[in-house]
């Protein structure tokens, strides 16, 4: 329970998105967030809930979705984490974000179960954009896991239409396992009794065997989806052809978009649709941020991530530039190694985050080292050809911003 005194002084304190930012994320379980959602009449149950979980991939997956639903005439809302731009851009509802004022009126709505439950920040969020979608009468709601699956606080939701799994590999492992069938297994927990879940065919076998064996535990249809590839940026489903931009790696999150429309009753042969699928962008991803001189960004944040930019920047224009920050508890040294193969220089920084690496601590041979990202990017952007900035999607952020105020 809060302290009495706590909530005596209500009152006089301001509950707003910075409030939220304070409140560290809690590892008690689900029940706090069970409870709490009972308290408000239980808001996930009036919604059409697909459920998003995987290693990589999540964020641009739920973006393709959400851009095939609109030009279907739906109004959908998406939970995603991190943010972005502002904490503001965690819940939409189609492109545009829950503003200040509806989000400062849900959270004093509900602050007294917040402090009574213990709430955190993604437990906070989660509450919050459930409510706001079920006040909104949206028509679908994509909604993103945080970390894992079974015991992420998404998995609060019991009626799911849909589940996707993105992709799976080596992350957070010393909350979900340091073996890629434990990491399945978390991920798998998404699945409910007799729905329908998506995976890829090429994720690593132990992982779909242990993914498949889940869901028919739990009576689920599970459809695993082949990507095939035409070229750099276009591929096949369903017979038709389908192009993308941006990185080659987000066909993959085009596919299961698509898969999921499908089974959503979408015509998705529609030009309509392929035109989404041509024109979607999803922020922070192999995105360009600058174009003279060209400047890209990607949160390659895991091995898998970085794999996947590195295969895209093999494409760009030379010389190529590279910029690389991180976390601690991230493989690092074997990330920026493999971003170092297909640049022509590298520089290392660091960035001010509780989790944040050092640059003693992602030191690598063969690389500059520049303390100050902002001064690192200045110098960069005096060079001639292609720069990349690539690491930690907290990283990533501060350098968007950065850059697109410039």
């Amino acid at each position: 329970m809060a302290n009495p005194k706590s909530l005596g002084q209500k009152k006089n304190r301001i509950w707003n998105a910075e409030y939220v930012m304070m409140r560290k994320n809690r590892y008690h379980g689900l029940l706090p967030m069970c409870e709490a959602l009972e308290r408000v009449g239980h808001p996930e149950n009036e919604l059409k809930i697909i459920h998003v979980a995987g290693t990589n991939g999540k964020g641009s997956t739920t973006n393709y979705l959400k851009d095939i639903l609109m030009a279907s005439g739906f109004r959908v809302g998406t939970f995603t984490s991190p943010h972005l731009m502002s904490h503001y851009d965690r819940i939409r509802i189609d492109d545009k974000w829950i503003s200040e004022d509806d989000f400062n009126r849900l959270l004093e709505s509900v602050i007294d179960l917040v402090e009574e439950y213990d709430l955190g920040m993604f437990e906070i969020d989660l509450l919050l954009g459930l409510m706001y979608f079920r006040e909104a009468k949206v028509d679908y709601v994509i909604l993103e896991t945080g970390v894992g699956g079974r015991l992420d606080n998404t998995n609060v939701i019991d009626h799911p239409i849909l589940e996707i799994i993105t992709s799976i590999d080596l992350d957070h492992t010393a909350i979900l396992g340091n073996r890629l069938s434990q990491i399945a297994y978390e991920k798998a927990g998404i699945i409910k009794k007799n729905t329908t879940v998506l995976v890829r065919k090429e994720i690593p076998s132990m992982a779909l065997d242990v993914i498949k064996q889940v869901a028919r535990r739990k009576g689920a249809n599970c459809i695993s989806l082949f990507l095939v590839k035409k070229g750099k940026n276009s591929f096949f489903f369903k017979g038709e052809e389908y192009s993308i931009q941006g990185a080659r790696y987000q066909r993959r999150n085009a596919l299961l978009a698509l898969g999921a429309a499908w089974c959503l009753g979408i015509d998705i042969h529609a030009q309509k649709i392929k035109e989404v699928i041509k024109n979607s962008k999803w922020a922070g991803r192999f995105e360009i941020v600058h174009k003279d001189p060209l400047c890209i960004i990607d949160g390659a944040h895991n091995i898998e991530g970085m794999k996947a930019c590195v295969e895209s920047v093999k494409d760009l224009p030379r010389p190529i530039h590279g910029l690389y920050s991180a976390l601690k508890d991230k493989h690092s040294y074997t990330m920026v190694k493999l971003f170092q193969e297909v640049c022509d220089d590298l520089t290392i920084t660091e960035f001010e985050a509780d989790r944040a690496a050092t640059i003693q601590e992602l030191e690598i041979e063969g690389a500059d080292r520049e303390k100050s990202w902002k001064k690192a990017i200045n110098v960069l952007f005096q060079k001639e050809g292609t720069i990349v900035i690539t690491g930690s999607l907290y990283f990533i952020s501060e350098v968007r911003k950065y850059i697109m105020e410039k």
